[in-house]
């Protein structure tokens, strides 16, 4: 009997040694989860670097876990090895991956690095991303318009006061993706589904290291929620302004595959911008519509597939009777991440882009307009990424690379009356580069990391073809070192310090080497000699968590920006001298143009071209610009359903050496030299409750400091209620009405008035 309770014993010893749990914790972003704690009773192990874990435990047992920044996971171990998929903890802004392509915590990035998460953005009182992001006070849009009123092409964001302009001069990504036009630089916020987004990371300072072109100044990374059980979310409303919207997200998921699909609609029908309205003026608004469909294949614990596709169309009326644009953009992508030997992850991606507006000349008591150019522009995009990371105990590495082609044909039509030719201005863009990055840790609370990247960029086929014959623009290439140098130390268990120093680029876009433009009375002409901007900098910051509730952080920054593109004033007159031809009800088959058979044709008046005064401007490289300064920035959460936020940014941005001497001395376009934003936040008792308060101090319009944007306050308030699946609400923008201009060149251009919507959330299933 001994000798079989013996054995009896052995066995059970063996089958419990032989029961074994093994997986690997991701993020929604897919990739791994460093660090991270798998408890199963008093068995214990942690995640390591490759975010993979084994734990002595069989099948049935219940995992539980955990990791800083994300919600405790509950989870069966199973026959097969697990992936367990981690989402960010509510009201918890600490872990963002746009730093270093790897899940991070905030407080371990060289750069300064700021995350909004999902709480604040489903409290949000504006319909549009491009506002809830004026809540980062380094970060600049061109000008204070926003995507319901502005065209597109001014839709620019820059960060640390490097200037803004159409292009922008950070990269904004969406799940990974570039957002950038590839045309133009400027972004579509409206393709952003706002009720999908899980968080926003702002990435500050020269991040083309890692990111290449577009990354001058940092990094926006916009993440949308990764499905994980079937669910419907759906956001509709209305109200002032004319505004009518409904966004949505739904998803159907499986063992192995997950369809989700996303999409919004908006109508807004706008205001009128002219702070002195003449008879032309109208209101400017959009209609705009975004559909994304993504298939997601998990092969296994260790790779997985997304295809996704993407249809986004607008219409926009921009603030009189004959000035209209359109975009149509169709987008298909596919990504993968496969953990064998490192983790692979690739891209790639097609897109093509129809993008057309209207522009015209406005007689100085805006009662008269006259057409002067329509464009159409096709373009057409492809591109991939790759890169590979492994990681040990104290070192990590990645390297990778991307190749984006571009091709656009700008086709421009000149009104008979204008005694003006039809021109065509074509052009293609290669950009192509590699990197490598590498992180140590060489004591446990100090880490270094070190970044070398090398771009290279043509520009060619280019010309320009007109009645008088084809004028070819010269092939051009260019390359670029791109390094960065960063370290942290914790130095205590509540404060940890960084230095990082860095060099980045940002090639001018095919829009700025070819395209002009118009924007009422003042004409922007193209450049095709222009140089890609270099920003070198470097900034030291702190992190410091006071308590459980309280943390702080601050960041010093410095550098220069060369080659900045800028639009240069050449001439302003008070009248046009050329085609003095009258145009009037008389001799209607001169001046008739019909744009199309749905846009309204030209006002008739009797009006010369002396009546209409112009500014003539090019893009050109401005020499160097310093922007430096400081930001702050606090959280504190008093009360598990109470948060507070708030940031201070203070920026000296001045222009070192020029072309134009004088500009030298003077302030950098459209960068003002303070900005705060404060957000207070309550969940309690399904209540929803937020306020957002901004302030922008005074900056300039034009290069030569001659127009002045006055400084502004402007408050938002959001307020919601949750009965089971469905969360009535009020959203208020601008709530206390404030006016004030936003554009000054040359007439004045204002701000939008109050809108006060209100609507209706509907969520059913698990998120």
């Amino acid at each position: 009997m001994r000798l079989a309770a013996l054995f009896a014993a052995f066995a059970l010893a063996l089958t419990a040694q032989a029961a074994r749990t093994t997986g690997i914790v991701v993020a929604g972003n897919g990739l791994p989860v460093a660090g991270a704690s798998v408890t199963a009773g008093t068995a214990h192990t942690r995640t390591g670097a490759q975010g993979r874990f084994a734990l002595a435990v069989g099948e049935g047992t219940t995992l539980v876990v955990t990791a800083p920044g994300y919600a405790a996971t509950t989870v069966t171990a199973g026959a097969q090895p697990l992936r367990i998929l981690l989402h960010p903890a509510p009201m918890t802004e600490s872990v963002t991956v746009t730093a270093t392509a790897r899940n991070q915590s905030v407080a371990a990035v060289p750069l300064q690095t700021v995350v909004m998460g999902r709480a604040r953005l489903q409290a949000a009182a504006p319909p549009n991303v491009d506002a809830l992001l004026r809540q980062f006070t380094d970060l600049d849009t061109f000008r204070e318009s926003g995507s319901l009123s502005a065209h597109p092409t001014t839709q620019g964001v820059s960060l640390l006061g490097t200037g803004t302009s159409g292009a922008s001069r950070a990269l904004v990504l969406l799940d990974g993706l570039p957002l950038n036009d590839f045309y133009g630089g400027w972004v579509d916020w409206l393709r952003v589904p706002d009720e999908d987004l899980a968080s926003i990371s702002v990435v500050s300072g020269g991040a083309s290291a890692l990111y290449g072109n577009d990354a001058l100044s940092g990094v926006i990374g916009l993440q949308t929620r990764t499905a994980s059980a079937t669910h419907l979310d759906l956001r509709t409303g209305g109200g002032g302004l004319g505004t009518a919207l409904a966004d949505g997200a739904a998803a159907v998921v499986g063992s192995k595959l997950a369809l989700a699909v996303r999409g919004r609609g908006i109508r807004v029908g706008g205001y009128v911008p002219a702070a002195n309205p003449g008879a032309v003026d109208r209101n400017a608004g959009v209609a705009a519509q975004d559909w994304q469909p993504v298939l997601a294949w998990t092969a296994s614990p260790h790779a997985l597939f997304r295809l996704s596709s993407e249809y986004f169309a607008e219409n926009r009326r921009n603030g009189t009777m004959l000035e209209v644009n359109g975009t149509r953009l169709r987008q298909l992508a596919l990504r993968g991440i496969i953990d064998n030997h490192g983790v692979w992850n690739g891209s790639a991606f097609t897109q093509s882009e129809d993008f057309d507006s209207t522009f015209s000349s406005i007689t100085p008591d805006r009662n008269f307009e006259k057409l002067v150019l329509q464009q159409q522009v096709p373009s057409l995009a492809q591109g991939a990424a790759l890169d590979w990371s492994q990681a040990g105990s104290d070192w990590s590495v990645v390297a990778g690379g991307s190749y984006t082609h571009v091709t656009a044909v700008d086709n421009e039509t000149t009104p008979r009356y204008a005694d003006r030719a039809a021109r065509q201005e074509n052009g293609r863009q290669r950009l192509g580069g590699g990197f490598a990055e590498a992180t140590w840790t060489p004591r446990p609370r100090w880490s270094w990391t070190a970044t070398l990247r090398r771009d290279g960029w043509s520009d060619y086929d280019a010309s320009q073809n007109t009645p008088t014959g084809l004028t070819p623009f010269p092939d051009r290439s260019e390359t670029a070192w791109s390094p960065s140098l960063g370290t942290v130390w914790q130095a205590r268990s509540w404060l940890s310090l960084r230095l990082s120093g860095y060099e980045s680029f940002r090639a001018p876009t095919l829009n700025e080497l070819y395209r002009p433009f118009r924007v009422g009375n003042v004409v922007t002409e193209a450049n095709p000699l222009l140089a890609a901007e270099r920003y070198r900098g470097a900034q030291a910051g702190v992190v410091a968590q006071l308590t459980h509730s309280l943390s702080l952080h601050a960041t010093y920054f410095d550098g220069t920006v060369s080659n900045l593109v800028t639009s240069v004033t050449l001439s302003a007159t008070s009248a046009l001298k050329q085609n003095q031809h009258r145009c009037g009800p008389a001799d209607r088959t001169a001046c008739d143009f019909d744009i199309s058979k749905s846009r309204t044709p030209l006002l008739h008046a009797g009006y010369t071209n002396a009546d209409f005064a112009l500014i003539t401007r090019q893009r050109q490289n401005l020499g160097r610009v310093r922007p430096r300064g400081a930001t702050l920035g606090a959280q504190w959460r008093p009360r598990a359903a109470l948060a507070f936020w708030a940031g201070y940014t203070h920026i000296a941005a001045r222009v070192l050496s020029a072309a134009q001497t004088n500009l030298v001395g003077l302030a950098a376009v459209h960068v003002p030299q303070n900005a705060f934003s404060s957000h207070a936040l309550v969940n309690w008792r399904g209540w929803t409750l937020s306020a957002t308060e901004r302030f922008g101090g005074r900056s300039f319009d034009n290069d030569r400091n001659q127009f002045v944007l006055p400084s502004f306050w402007t408050t938002d308030a959001f307020a919601s209620r949750t009965f089971g699946r469905w969360s009535p609400y009020l959203a208020a923008t601008n709530l206390w009405n404030r006016r004030y201009a936003v554009e000054l060149t040359p007439d004045a251009v204002l701000n939008a008035p109050r809108t006060v919507t209100a609507g209706l959330r509907l969520t059913w299933g698990a998120e």
